[in-house]
């Protein structure tokens, strides 16, 4: 219900022109929601991560931001995207050790409410996967928020809980063992070799591939369908 009337107070702004166009269009892809029953051969799935300047949503910032999206279970690579973000109070050689990303570097990225809005126009109503989730959905949601008073609105799975999900059940606790599905943790069970590690577009394809093989035996499960999928 909280969800219905923040829609209708930013519609209501969108009406009145206070808001980018850009901003109007991605909320308006949710005027009728993704429904629980559609095959998953069907969706699109955006699969993001984010490069910070910390772990602090409070005052860390986004340095980038890649994605590459599937269709069903088919990584289309030429569907992707990547930003660099304009931050020119952030750079320090921890940013350069863990991301590769220099200072001078940012001073030359774009703005960060227009590389947020591209991104959105990117992620459309696509269905959005990211390991652990719920940090790079929270750190795109302060900008959203801080800048435009709105959240992401998209449909959310993390390949963390998806996998310990398979492997051990739906009730595990996966603080209990939480290196055990780390990234690299992952990807070296399921045969991913790790590449262009700690990049934002890097990682988002190491997720995708992730993501594809999870999918594989999610299906040989009976998952098949976004409901299913989302547990919803």
């Amino acid at each position: 219900m909280l969800e219905f009337a923040r829609k209708i107070q930013v519609s209501r702004r969108c009406r009145k022109g206070l808001l980018p166009e850009s901003i109007c269009r991605y909320v308006s892809l949710f005027d009728h929601p993704l429904q629980r029953n559609t095959p998953l051969d069907e969706l699109r799935f955006v699969i993001f991560d984010t490069e910070t300047s910390g772990f602090d949503l409070a005052t860390d910032r986004i340095l980038s931001i890649g994605a590459v999206a599937m269709k069903g279970s088919t990584i289309d690579i030429a569907d992707s995207f990547e930003v660099l973000l304009r931050q020119d109070a952030i750079g320090g050689k921890d940013a350069v050790s863990v991301h590769g990303i220099l200072k001078r570097d940012l001073t030359k990225g774009m703005e960060e409410d227009e590389a947020v809005c591209r991104f959105l126009d990117y992620l459309g109503n696509g269905v959005i996967v990211a390991h652990h989730a719920d940090f790079d959905i929270a750190m795109v949601g302060r900008v959203l928020s801080r800048r435009y008073g709105i959240k992401l609105f998209n449909e959310a799975l993390d390949t963390a809980s998806f996998a310990k999900r398979l492997e051990k059940g739906p009730y595990y606790n996966l603080a209990h063992k939480s290196g055990e599905y780390r990234l690299d943790n992952l990807c070296a069970r399921y045969g991913i070799r790790l590449y262009d590690r700690h990049t934002s577009p890097g990682d988002a394809y190491l997720t995708a591939q992730l993501f594809q093989r999870l999918l594989a035996v999610g299906r040989k499960a009976g998952i098949d369908t976004l409901g299913k999928l989302l547990l919803k």
